[in-house]
């Protein structure tokens, strides 16, 4: 929308906003959202989220918001079914009107009511009045209903599309023109509202009729000479139907209600009462935004942009001189880095008026190699603190022999992402935007904002990069000390970002410029046999079928399994309630002995891990024939790492198919991999923190865990445990891990939910002290809101308290995880931290490739392969003390598979 506010020969314009449409949009919109307290918030916040970009954007003088009295209005007096099957208000959202009234009176936003009409009524009779007085109306909503209220004057700035209708536009999108919306709506009847329409009259033969005749009345009084025999009887037996259809579906415009512009003023907000409810709800970041209201209008400088290396060492003389133990790095560019803004901290006066810090762009070749350079130079020294965003990527324009001192980075790092991550790790993203939006409440100029046009930057020197600089600059300068100070705060999350996360930086930049070597042509190889495979299991499908479809149509499938075979039904989805064609159903099918579910099945398997590793491996290749993964450091809330171009992690391991794909990750000539594998180490964290005794003797005598719990559980020797006894048991102990319930350990084992509900209730009698464990921290989550790793990582679980029983059995599961994984992830980034800090101590070539979950792979020169796989071992089994012990395993080869 625009803001016609702003010239004064346009009309004044009043913004009406239709309430209830709104608050139900972003009720559903955002969902699951609570406070501490188990409160629902979502709907509150989602209509803030509305309103605040309408005040914002439009900052209207004149605005409304209409709401609905009672459902008991002039339409139910008329008809008594008028909305009578329409759903009870959302337990959810009910308590949540009376805060959204709160909001709209503290934003002092007239809220506009008439008993025994609804909010449409008052809509278009303000609508009306304010146009025939010369105002510009625009109507706030995502109800098609209100299309019939636009005119010349009037229009509707549809919410669910983000489209202003004028009423042209409606006749485009609905049809017809706004006079002849409600003809249609009557014709078409509605189901939510339970108005009747005429019977065989769906909306495109009602949008037909009408373009056709004009007007319902119209319609009925020529009803014979309409030629389709559904539309004329449905007209002429139903003439009362559509006539009462008409009535309820026309909006009133006549209202007993006064227009007058000095009731609809908006006035300032109050502040003072915004905080506080903003307080009560914990919407935090709100309350920080009217704090820092009076610094949001400030003007910033651009940084001053160094173009030759002669002015480089100069502008470096003087911030170190000004700074000499801490300097900031803002990184300038999108997709890669194009350049850097250097500064000292906001309070830091530097000579030569390097204050606002100085730019230099890395295209400048002969700046580029001064400033890698210095680079080299400052990640080098230890007394120096390097404050930035995403260092890891300024850390990869060093070269790997770049640093002085040699071998690794030595500063120390405040990274602003990490640092975000680690205090509020269920965040979506802690990129720079998010974070200064989140804490700042500023939103930093875009690239285009710079000059970029298509993705493409613009040239050296212009202007909108000094200013871009001059930005993030002054975002870090703000953000970092609010950041340290929180750290400072909570001591074990400063130690987990002291200890795991910045000593981890730099070994994932070597990780990833280390990259590992790709067999293409084994990968060609396979994917040709892939291709062959797939094409016969077409032809099978076609044949079970008995006729050609689209295997990869879900529709396609549903019409051939469900229809045409009449297989049973299982499910429908959920949106749009059609076949529901997903693994689980074809998994239980197939598992019933219907042939074709399990043939879809396989080709849908093949077909995944043909697009997705076996051809597109290869087009990720680098000029050096590797592959170079990028490791994501803040994004798993659980302090996983996750990796991306391509995504490692999730090659299957438990399939054969999974397992050759590993086969196309080899070493070089006279070089081998080599896998450590940490041995069940979730398994042994529990056993740790639950200190069940069971666990720890089996785990201290070396025994195989999973048989020695199917003894336990079963009560009979180890070594009369069976096959699926102790297949039951691993899925127990792992299952257990994830809040596994009844119903789902029923679905894995493929047994009846009694028997599986036995089994659980046999491992929690006989591990008390898992089950300790479980109830213990299920009683912190709920009465601290978080859950915590050995290391002090924190896991913040807010819907713990929800009052959805799916949600809050979500956030338990998690609690009941977060604890296991988080601390095993922990515990692997140590590893790696210790592996990559030995190698350089003992100036060994091997070096890390790659980690995924639990294992870690190396490249390892052949002499090298005895004292590195000791190494490995030590260092991935001493790094911490668990009363189970840890456990590494090793394995070497020529390939990752062979390795593994």
């Amino acid at each position: 929308m625009t803001n016609a506010n702003d010239s004064t020969s346009s009309p004044r314009r009043l913004y009406l906003i239709d309430g209830y449409s709104n608050i139900f949009r972003a009720f559903y919109a955002i969902r699951h959202l609570t406070n501490s307290r188990g409160e629902p918030t979502n709907a509150v916040f989602g209509f803030l989220q509305i309103l605040r970009k309408l005040l914002r954007e439009e900052a209207p003088e004149l605005v409304g918001v209409a709401l609905d009295v009672s459902r008991k209005t002039v339409r139910t007096e008329k008809y008594e079914d008028y909305k009578a099957h329409r759903a009870p208000m959302p337990e959810d959202l009910r308590p949540q009107i009376p805060w959204i009234r709160k909001v709209l009176e503290a934003y002092r936003i007239p809220m506009l009511e008439m008993p025994n009409y609804e909010a449409d009524d008052v809509l278009g009779t303000l609508a009306a009045k304010a146009s025939a007085e010369g105002y510009d109306v625009v109507l706030v909503s995502a109800d098609k209903d209100l299309m019939q209220l636009v005119t010349a004057k009037v229009s509707l700035f549809h919410t669910g599309r983000t489209k202003v209708y004028d009423p042209a536009l409606v006749e485009e999108d609905f049809g017809v023109p706004p006079a002849q919306v409600a003809d249609v709506l009557a014709l078409m009847g509605d189901t939510s509202d339970n108005v009747p329409g005429v019977p065989g009259i769906g909306q495109k033969g009602a949008v037909k009729l009408v373009q056709e005749y004009g007007s319902v009345e119209t319609l009925l009084e020529r009803a014979e000479e309409i030629k389709r025999k559904s539309y004329r009887e449905g007209l002429q037996e139903h003439r009362a139907q559509a006539e009462l259809s008409k009535e309820l579906v026309t909006i009133h415009c006549d209202l007993d209600i006064a227009f007058d512009p000095d009731d609809l003023h908006r006035d300032p907000p109050d502040n003072a009462a915004l905080r506080e409810i903003f307080a009560e709800l914990e919407f935090h970041s709100l309350v920080e935004e009217l704090d820092a209201a009076a610094e949001q209008d400030r003007e910033l400088e651009a940084a001053r942009e160094i173009t030759t290396p002669k002015a480089w060492a100069e502008a470096v003389a003087a911030l170190r001189k000004a700074s000499p133990n801490e300097l900031y790095l803002a990184p300038v560019g999108a997709e890669s880095l194009l350049g850097l803004v250097v500064g000292a901290a906001a309070d830091v006066e530097v000579e030569g008026g390097l204050s606002v810090g100085v730019l230099v762009d890395l295209r400048r070749p002969e700046l580029r190699e001064a400033v890698l350079a210095t680079l080299g130079e400052w990640f080098g020294d230890e007394e120096l603190r390097l404050v930035g965003h995403d260092l890891k990527e300024v850390l990869h324009l060093v070269p790997n022999d770049g640093f002085i001192g040699g071998g690794h980075c030595r500063a120390q790092l405040f990274d602003l992402m990490l640092a975000s991550y680690v205090l509020r790790p269920a965040l979506k993203s802690h990129g720079l935007d998010e974070i200064c939006l989140e804490r700042l409440h500023r939103t930093l100029p875009s690239l285009e904002d710079a000059g970029w046009q298509k993705k493409q930057p613009p040239e050296p020197g212009h202007q909108g990069l000094t200013l871009l600089g001059g930005e993030r600059l002054d975002a870090l300068r703000r953000l970092a000390p609010q950041l340290r100070q929180e750290l400072e705060e909570a001591p074990a999350l400063a130690a987990v970002y002291g200890d795991i996360e910045a000593p981890l930086v730099p070994v994932l930049v070597s990780m990833e410029e280390a990259g590992v070597l790709l067999d293409q042509d084994f990968l060609a190889e396979m994917s040709a046999e892939l291709g062959k495979e797939i094409d016969a299991l077409e032809g099978e499908i076609y044949r079970l079928a008995g006729e050609e479809f689209n295997v990869n149509s879900p529709q396609q499938l549903g019409v051939i399994l469900f229809e045409k075979l009449e297989y049973p039904v299982l499910r429908r989805t959920r949106k749009t309630k059609s076949y529901s064609t997903g693994a689980e159903v074809l998994e239980e099918l197939a598992a019933r002995g219907y042939p074709l579910p399990a043939e879809i099945l396989r080709y849908r398997e093949l077909a995944k891990l043909k697009s997705t590793y076996v051809d597109a491996l290869p087009t990720l290749v680098a000029e050096d024939g590797r592959i170079h993964t990028h490791f994501n450091q803040a994004v798993a809330a659980t302090g996983r790492l996750s990796s991306a171009n391509p995504n490692l992690q999730n090659i299957p391991v438990r399939t054969e198919l999974g397992q050759r794909i590993r086969k196309a990750f080899v070493a070089p000539p006279g070089y081998r991999l080599l896998c450590a594998d940490y041995s069940q180490v979730e398994l042994r964290v529990l056993a740790h923190i639950a200190q069940e005794e069971a666990m720890l003797a089996a785990f201290r005598a070396g025994e195989d865990i999973h048989r020695a719990t199917a003894a336990a559980v079963f009560e009979i020797d180890p070594g009369m445990v069976a096959d699926e006894q102790r297949r039951a048991a691993k899925t127990i102990n792992f299952g257990i891990l994830y809040g596994m319930s009844a119903f789902g350990l029923a679905r894995n084992l493929g047994i009846p939910k009694a028997q599986a509900a036995q089994f659980i209730d046999a491992y929690m009698e006989r591990y008390g002290g898992v089950k300790a464990y479980v109830d213990e921290t299920l009683a912190t989550a709920q009465d601290e809101g978080k859950v915590e790793t050995l290391y002090g990582r924190a896991r913040w679980l807010p819907e713990i308290h929800a009052k959805n029983r799916a949600v809050r059995e979500n956030a338990q599961r998690m609690a009941i995880n977060a604890r296991i994984q988080g601390t095993a992830a922990d515990i692997m980034k140590l590893a790696l931290i210790r592996i990559h800090h030995r190698l350089a101590e003992e100036s060994l070539a091997s070096r890390l490739l790659l980690t995924v979950h639990d294992e870690v792979i190396l490249e390892v020169p052949e002499a090298e392969v005895d004292p590195v796989s000791k190494l490995v071992q030590e260092e991935m089994e001493g790094v911490c003390t668990l009363d189970a012990p840890l456990v590494a395993e090793v394995g070497v080869g020529e390939s990752w598979y062979e390795a593994k």
